[in-house]
């Protein structure tokens, strides 16, 4: 789900109404990526800025926010130094574009002070502007970009000097680095039209005919369109979000869409299901089921992403979940390097062998105190302090052990390797889980395959939550789609769901979920296989590459991994499509 810059132009209207002239009464970092101010402006507001690569955002939060984390690294000490007690002076946002712009003005404290508590107070609890000098006003600007994996937030000077950054960018990273005291450049905008000037004229020029997907089209000839807001103005004109490019569509209506989805006043909605929320925006959605009105932008924020992920709670069960999986992990590859040694160890049996032979082939020739024996060109060496009928039995206890070593080696080796792939899979899973739910059933799933140990004893008493069903959508085809989500889904799509003429669609060469598309006895168009193939890269570890190659098998070729792990399988494709990785909301 996107958090698109029409979404952050309503949340900074909203921003500016409530919290512009308050003055920052606390600062706190509920996560390693996140920022929270306490804000005073009358009454007192909550605003998390989020880098999470996946729940990147800028609302209001209707609670009080807790730290999260015990450090405390350079940017929340600058931030309590240019930041906290200061004001809030203006938002803006750069034109369409993800990017959040808090200028904060702070007068300093007396200098007879040593503390900042000792500062006086206002009723507000916050140094009063009679406590602080008028000179030497520090000001700053906290900045917030909203772009998935490379989402930030950076503390820039007065001066256009970095300060500090959640995340820093060396010029190996990027050509626009986010380094400490180097100038602070803002994100180069896209060369694509602007939606709100959209007109017939130039919608028909910039959207090339025989497209399959206009929405799609959409998305890449105008700046700021997200993929939800481009398929909700194709469908208010067309009925349906699906639609190819051609030279007869309404080009006036589709242009009229298209600005009316920027124009105020904001409409925040969301949309719910039964398995929770899964969009928003600030507009009425109407190619959705579930869609209602919210209060605010921020309550509709709220209500979705405290669906999925509270920084305080969620990413801290995240973050213990991966570092127990990857101490699994690194055990499984000492013994995966052990066995290989003993592997190679046991590879010297017929060295072995051979030498205690030839030596008492060659007993006649060897003399008391011999060191070595030369045969066929190569040499055997000999312990001179033993007789050559020692060093002959030498070798072959040697080489019964390693006969008894190497029985059952490698089919000990193989399940170990078969557990490392098993395991990566459960950590690729892990990092794409968008609700805590999901974390929660990969923690399960990981505990019964033994990845965490025996599980404690009074979770072993509770009742086993009910597991968690499959994602199913509907293809623009009317056919229905399966997506797995954690290891025990893709067994559940594939073994259980899918039948043995369905198509099976999994990424090439990386973890992911499985993917069944239910044929029903029918063709599949190329057009559903398209829409299935972009959820198998969407739900894998290359969800953040532009294109991906999805295989694509019946179902009666993918056989499970005997002896592996739930998920595990072989298969036989008969194709590949690349796709891009594309959310189903």
């Amino acid at each position: 789900m996107y958090f698109d810059a029409l979404t952050l132009a309503a949340v900074v209207d909203e921003l500016r109404t409530s919290i512009v002239g308050g003055r920052v009464q606390r600062v706190l970092l509920p996560g390693a990526l996140s920022v929270a101010l306490e804000i005073y402006a009358g009454r007192r507001f909550y605003l998390l800025l989020s880098a999470h690569p996946q729940f990147a955002r800028v609302q209001l939060s209707p609670i009080r926010l807790s730290r999260g984390t015990d450090a405390t690294p350079p940017l929340l000490l600058l931030l309590r130094k240019y930041v906290n007690h200061g004001r809030i002076t203006a938002v803006e946002q750069p034109d369409l574009e993800r990017v959040l712009l808090l200028s904060i003005a702070k007068r300093p404290l007396p200098r007879n002070s040593d503390h900042e508590d000792d500062a006086t107070l206002d009723d507000d609890g916050a140094p009063s502007d009679d406590a602080a000098l008028e000179e030497e006003t520090l000001r700053c600007e906290l900045i917030v970009e909203i772009m998935e994996q490379r989402s930030n937030i950076v503390l820039v000077g007065d001066d256009n000097i970095i300060l500090a950054a959640a995340r820093h960018v060396t010029p190996r990273m990027s050509r626009r680095p986010v380094l400490p005291r180097e100038p602070y450049e803002l994100p180069p905008p896209q060369t694509k039209r602007d939606p709100r000037q959209a007109t017939a004229a130039e919608l028909r020029a910039a959207v090339p005919d025989g497209q399959p997907d206009l929405a799609r089209a959409l998305v890449a000839a105008y700046r700021g369109l997200s993929p939800l807001a481009a398929r909700e103005a194709v469908y208010r004109v067309m009925g349906r979000t699906l639609v190819p490019t051609g030279a007869d569509l309404p080009w006036d209506a589709l242009a009229d869409a298209l600005r009316q989805l920027w124009q105020m006043p904001w409409s925040p909605h969301i949309v719910v299901d039964e398995s929770g929320p899964i969009a928003f925006a600030p507009y009425e959605i109407t190619h959705l089921p579930g869609a209602r009105p919210c209060p605010s932008m921020s309550a509709a924020l709220d209500e979705y992403y405290s669906a999925r992920e509270r920084l305080t709670a969620h990413q801290q069960r995240r973050d213990a979940l991966r570092e127990r999986l990857n101490d699994a992990r690194e055990r499984l590859e000492r013994q995966r390097s052990a066995l290989q040694a003993e592997l190679q160890r046991a590879a010297d049996l017929d060295r072995l062998r051979w030498e205690g032979e030839m030596i008492f082939a060659f007993l006649h020739a060897l003399t008391p105190g011999q060191d070595h024996l030369e045969v066929e060109g190569r040499t055997i060496t000999l312990d001179p302090r033993k007789s050559p009928v020692e060093c002959a039995q030498e070798r072959f206890r040697a080489y019964d052990k390693a006969k008894s070593a190497l029985a059952g080696l490698p089919e000990r080796l193989r399940a170990v390797e078969l557990r490392l792939a098993g395991l990566d899979e459960t950590l690729a899973l892990l990092d794409l889980a968008e609700r805590f739910e999901e974390i929660e059933a990969i923690a399960r799933e990981a505990e019964a395959e033994g990845y965490l140990g025996p599980a404690p004893a009074e979770r072993a008493r509770k009742r086993p939550a009910r597991p968690m069903p499959p994602l199913r959508v509907e293809s623009s085809d009317g056919f229905t789609i399966y997506v797995g989500r954690t290891a025990q889904q893709n067994e559940q799509v594939t073994f259980r769901l899918g039948a043995p003429d369905d198509l099976w669609l999994h990424v090439r060469g990386a973890p992911g979920a499985h993917v069944i598309i239910k044929t029903g006895g029918r063709d599949v168009p190329d057009r559903t296989i398209e829409e299935a193939a972009a959820l198998a890269a969407y739900y894998s570890s290359l969800r953040s590459s532009v294109s991906v190659d999805v295989e694509i098998a019946r179902r009666r070729h993918v056989r499970k991994v005997r002896g592996g792990p739930a998920g595990l399988v072989t298969y036989q494709a008969e194709r590949a499509v690349r796709v891009a990785p594309r959310s189903p909301w």
